[in-house]
């Protein structure tokens, strides 16, 4: 039986787990204006960020990429990543566990 929820259910901030069954791992980030969060990494993961709505800059390794509501980025997560909240926006973010070679 699938699994359903609503993200406006999620009361955590800026990190709430949308299930309980982590595998892959998925959060609602919610940030408000001016908020960032620091510069960090997940490196047993490949990460894909959907902005649901606001302005995210995100900035990956050296790069910063402006991203809007629609907007999805893919990114390997054994790289620095910082998203910063233009404005208060919510995204929705899944950790995707790399493949291990056998």
């Amino acid at each position: 039986m699938p699994e359903r929820t609503s993200l406006e259910d999620l009361e955590k901030a800026p990190h709430a787990e949308v299930f309980e069954e982590r595998t892959p791992r998925t959060v609602r980030l919610q940030l408000t204006a001016d908020e960032r969060v620091p510069k960090h990494r997940h490196p047993e993961s490949n990460v894909v960020l959907h902005v649901l709505s606001g302005a995210v800059e995100v900035t990956l390794g050296d790069d910063v990429y402006d991203l809007e509501p629609g907007d999805v980025v893919r990114f390997d997560g054994d790289q620095d990543v910082s998203p910063y909240a233009v404005e208060d926006s919510t995204a929705l973010v899944v950790f995707a566990p790399k493949e291990t070679g056998d």
